[in-house]
């Protein structure tokens, strides 16, 4: 749990002080803007692997239910009705 703490939340402020270094050599609008880059670089390789995770993933939540095809299905069937009169 300590690893998973540092990975995410650990990093944070050295990724601070690494901005605040860059940001006295080269300036706040080209830290920003080059910050504002690398996010939008680092969906490229997301983008690109994305339907390999949506058929990795499809298994997992058609079993639990999740899509919603599956999921309209199982309220339809779990609907309490009132069964047909016996005359």
């Amino acid at each position: 749990m300590s690893f998973y703490s540092m990975a995410f939340m650990g990093m944070a402020p050295f990724g601070s002080i690494l901005a605040s270094w860059v940001a006295e050599h080269v300036g706040v609008t080209y830290t920003l803007l080059g910050c504002g880059i690398l996010c939008a670089l680092s969906i490229i390789p997301f983008a690109i692997q994305l339907p390999v995770l949506q058929r990795m993933v499809r298994p997992i939540y058609r079993r639990l239910g999740i899509l919603p095809e599956i999921a309209t299905g199982l309220r339809a069937a779990s609907v309490l009705t009132t069964p047909p009169r016996q005359d």
